[in-house]
């Protein structure tokens, strides 16, 4: 029994350690193939990822290569200076600083942009190609600007600020003017870029760096001060998150010193405030929307509607993955994207703010810094917000429908010629003759056609203004508020026609219907349209008009040479019209 027992127990024994040792090999085997799975799936996953990041930077390139080539054909097709343009070169080009710093506040910028201008023609000329060229690289500069974001913040390639940029006709057509709106533009991404990277890793070199760029910024636009606000109060509010106070006082710091160099520009500007009455409007908030809509997406409305969709979009999906990943794994770079969440709402409210406090008439290009800003912000927060395949996918589709619609979208409005005040300057300079006079109207056309009018024949704008190198709403006022503020033009008008010789007027001639007659207006602010220059100008244009009409035996309008599928910027398009003898 015994023997039998034993000899069980070591059957049951030997097959119990085989089954151990089959199970083992199993398991071992099943392991095996668990982990060759699981590598084989981090493989898969690593090479997917490694595609996308090569189709990320291919699509980036790309619609870098898109853009540059669109502000070629934009630098060829706009040709000749606006009267905007001519006023900041003759600005730049006054005979001494002096004279500069004394005359800046009649136009838009700071000292230090026409201040850039004047190095810049002194070392190159003053030519329309050069100055094009100047333009060309301010619209590379705001290009590269995303592209150094994107290294800052270490996010990859700038596919949706590339590819807003490139949808975006107020870049190409205003941003690359010889006027601060572009290279502001510029500065305020770098701005952005320079204080966000501060979360990142608040060194003294970056924050050197920081300091730098907000000083330039708010010196070449006047506008960015109010963006800078938004930008570091937008970081301060993450640094407090963290209680990082130490940050906080030293960006408030960094802010508070680059403003504080604004102060010298208080007396020129409050000196201006005599004479901006002339330029104001009352913008309204829809106003003030519809046309940062028109800015967003001129000529195609639809492109706000990709802005709306992308900024909802990005909300969604911030909303979805803190509620999906709850407070025990929060999400990537969440210090970052609130960071552009804050900067795009404080960046629109300082926007509304400022435009609604300085009341001028808006126009397109005076959002450009505020929309560059809004897609730098919208890139950071896709790029931390888009790490999953599929978000990326989208990212990258994105890209890919900028690169091919950006070309169809942008074409229409990038080849206009920015002005036709040149071909008119050129045309009078041929024709006209010494006795004749040459009337431009309105008299902001005095400034293109001084810095291109090559003739004899003396000249004068309606009203007649004593300098033309800038914008002399100071004078304009002077004009308005005068009783007789026609009397030299129609005396010169009747004297030319009296000795038989011809009146020019570039602008063309501005006759009422017969029944109504020329508006004749009060000295201002008694009329009903109190200091708007527009309306007294246009009735001292249609009595001068109908003056010169009445007495001449010949009208004739005068074609300008440019090809007949030439298109003008409606801003920037004038007339030619002669009238001669007297009855």
């Amino acid at each position: 029994m015994t023997s039998i027992a034993a000899t069980s127990s070591q059957k049951w024994s030997s097959r119990w350690n085989a089954f151990l040792r089959t199970g083992h090999a199993s398991f071992t085997a099943d392991l095996s193939n668990q982990v060759g799975r699981t590598t084989h799936q981090g493989e898969a996953s690593t090479k997917e990822s490694d595609l996308l990041t090569k189709a990320e930077w291919l699509v980036g390139l790309l619609l870098t290569a898109t853009i540059l080539s669109l502000l070629v054909v934009r630098g060829f097709y706009a040709d000749a200076l606006s009267r905007d343009e001519c006023a900041v070169v003759q600005l730049a080009g006054m005979p001494s600083l002096s004279e500069l710093l004394g005359n800046f506040q009649h136009e838009a910028f700071p000292p230090l942009f026409p201040f850039i201008v004047r190095i810049y023609t002194t070392l190159f000329g003053s030519s329309d190609t050069v100055l094009r060229v100047f333009g060309f690289c301010v619209g590379c500069l705001l290009m590269g600007a995303f592209w150094i974001n994107s290294r800052l913040f270490r996010s990859g390639v700038p596919l949706v600020g590339l590819g807003l940029l490139s949808l975006n006709t107020t870049f190409f057509v205003w941003g690359t003017t010889i006027r601060g709106y572009g290279l502001g533009s510029a500065l305020i991404v770098l701005m952005f870029g320079c204080v966000g990277s501060l979360l990142l890793a608040s060194t003294p070199r970056r924050s050197v760096t920081a300091m730098l760029v907000c000083f330039l910024g708010v010196q070449v636009l006047l506008y960015d001060s109010i963006l800078l606000v938004a930008i570091v109060a937008s970081a301060a509010v993450v640094f407090l998150f963290r209680r990082c106070l130490k940050h906080v006082l030293a960006i408030s710091t960094l802010c508070a010193v680059v403003l504080s160099s604004l102060l010298a520009y208080v007396p020129a500007y409050s000196r201006a405030r005599d004479w901006s009455i002339l330029v104001r409007g009352a913008p309204t908030p829809y106003s003030l929307w519809k046309h940062l809509e028109v800015a967003l997406g001129n000529p195609d409305y639809s492109i706000p509607a990709l802005w709306y969709s992308i900024a909802i979009g990005l909300i969604g999906i911030l909303v979805f993955r803190i509620y999906k990943n709850g407070a025990n794994q929060p999400v990537s770079n969440l210090g970052l994207i609130w960071f552009g969440l804050i900067v795009s709402g404080l960046s629109i409210t300082g926007c509304y703010l400022f435009l609604r406090v300085l009341s001028y008439t808006t126009r397109a290009w005076y959002y450009l810094a505020l929309i560059c800003l809004l897609a730098a912000a919208l890139d950071l927060i896709a790029s931390s917000l888009c790490t999953a395949a599929w978000l990326r996918l989208v990212r990258l589709g994105l890209g890919l429908a900028a690169l091919i619609a950006a070309p169809f979208a942008d074409w229409s409005a990038i080849t206009e010629r920015q002005t036709n005040i040149d071909v008119a300057a050129r045309t009078v300079t041929d024709r006209a003759v010494p006795g004749d006079l040459i009337v431009v109207t309105p008299w902001q056309f005095g400034i293109p056609f001084q810095h291109y009018y090559r003739g004899t024949a003396p000249w004068m704008t309606i009203p007649s203004i004593a300098d033309h190198r800038i914008h002399r709403y100071d004078l304009m006022k002077a004009k308005m508020i005068s009783a007789h503020p026609i009397d030299d033009l129609g005396q010169a008008v009747r004297a030319t026609l009296l000795s038989g010789r011809c009146v020019w007027f570039v602008g063309g001639l501005n006759l009422p219907s017969p029944e109504n007659g020329p508006m004749v207006l009060p000295p201002a602010p008694a009329s009903r349209f109190i200091w708007d220059n527009r309306a007294y100008t246009a009735s001292w244009w249609q009595q001068l008009s109908v003056y010169a009409v009445s007495h001449a035996n010949k009208v004739e309008a005068v074609p300008l040479s440019l090809p007949q599928s030439a298109r003008i910027n409606e801003l920037e398009e004038t007339s030619l019209a002669v009238v001669q003898g007297w009855h």
